[in-house]
């Protein structure tokens, strides 16, 4: 929807309306396959029991092996005119991931400079006249060069605006800030949370299934800005399942028969291809660690870094078999048990359900305590990523 001021934000009729004028596109669907499926595991689904949103997206993902993952935002092709160097910089400037903002300018113009809409939003970030006052520096809203820009300093506006409401959630900020955009601020505070609109809560949807089936690196969900701000230490990590591949992401979803506490995923997902329902390759240590506990209704190991900063926590679930005892020290690349699909609620696709908690977290954690970080985005700057 339209950029919009504090003072017009007024979510109603009128937008709904502008929404459907403008052609907005269906939510894609998710397809859920639950052959063999008795429940639900507390640690999530993934697997051939559920076609997860990152695995129904990864035929729409149009990213190069390079693009956002290196570092090469320019080498996305879905982003035209030479724009992803901008793109870039007012992601940065947001604090947002680039596939977010990517998604989002193309909902809101189709990358067209100068778009116009019936209620009087101005060119590729579609500003309303009061707040590209605001925001523009004195730019043209329709060059691509000002807006862009203009766009990153605005949602930097709303992110610190509902950045409260947020706390330490860093996928719900995201959510947010989206929410912001397009009912304007007064609503998410009034609602302390995505406001109860259907238009609103489609939107937000719609921009991150958009930024992950199109600009997003590997088909990676956008979840969080980041998972860490903090130092992640020395030395490299491994890989926790060698040979295997990537299949749900951190986040939150939307999947028809999941409970609400099920769609916040807390973790990310990777399986052995052809693993089936039988015990899966071999879960490693990612990193030098103590064994603190266990979780064995979801056969869940739980461990904390040993020797190292930050003593980040882990958690290795949905395994079939423990080659560890409580006490145990590993160094990287030991064996920790045997990827599997035990799951307290019922039968899940052989995979590894892999959590990461803050330091500060206690020995033993379980998820939904508060303590979950995102992995992905640590595994890969410590070059423990699937291939």
């Amino acid at each position: 929807m339209n950029i919009r001021t504090a003072d017009h934000a007024q979510i109603g009729r009128e937008q709904m309306d502008e929404n459907e004028k403008r052609g907005a596109l269906p939510l894609l669907a998710l397809v859920i396959l639950i052959p063999l499926l008795a429940g639900l595991p507390v640690m999530g689904i993934t697997g051939a029991a559920i076609l997860t949103q990152a695995e129904e997206k990864s035929a729409a993902c149009v990213v190069s092996a390079v693009g956002e993952a290196a570092g090469d935002i320019t080498s996305i092709p879905a982003i035209p005119n030479n724009w992803g160097a901008l793109v870039d910089a007012a992601a940065r400037t947001a604090g947002l991931q680039v596939s977010v903002v990517a998604a989002q300018l193309k909902q809101e113009s189709g990358w067209n400079e100068g778009a116009r809409s019936l209620a009087g939003a101005q060119g590729l970030a579609q500003f309303m006249p009061g707040t590209w006052a605001l925001y523009g520096e004195g730019g043209d809203p329709f060059s691509a060069e000002d807006a862009i820009p203009a766009y990153g300093r605005y949602m930097a506006a709303l992110k610190a605006g509902v950045q409260p409401l947020a706390a330490d959630d860093a996928d719900l900020l995201v959510r947010l800030t989206l929410a912001a955009y397009n009912a304007g601020p007064g609503a998410v505070q009034n609602a302390r949370g995505v406001p109860p609109f259907t238009e609103t809560q489609q939107y937000v949807e719609k921009i991150l299934a958009s930024g992950q089936g199109e600009f997003s690196a590997d088909c990676a969900a956008p979840a969080g800005t980041v998972a860490w701000d903090g130092d992640l230490g020395d030395g490299e990590w491994t890989n926790p399942l060698p040979g295997g591949g990537f299949t749900s992401g951190y986040g939150h979803r939307n999947i028809s028969n999941l409970p609400a506490w099920a769609q916040d995923h807390v973790g990310v997902d990777l399986s052995t291809p052809g693993a089936g329902y039988s015990n899966g390759g071999l879960v490693i240590a990612p990193t030098d660690l103590r064994i603190t506990g266990f979780n064995d209704k979801d056969g869940c190991v739980i461990a904390k870094e040993d020797g190292n900063d930050p003593d980040f926590g882990f958690a290795f679930c949905h395994l079939n078999a423990y080659s560890v005892a409580v006490g145990d020290r590993l160094k990287r690349g030991d064996v920790v048990g045997t990827e599997g699909n035990r799951a307290g609620l019922g039968l899940v696709a052989t995979h590894l359900h892999l959590e990461i908690y803050k330091p500060e977290a206690p020995e033993v954690v379980y998820p939904y305590q508060g303590w979950n970080l995102d992995p992905e985005p640590i595994l890969k700057e410590k070059g423990a990523w699937v291939r």
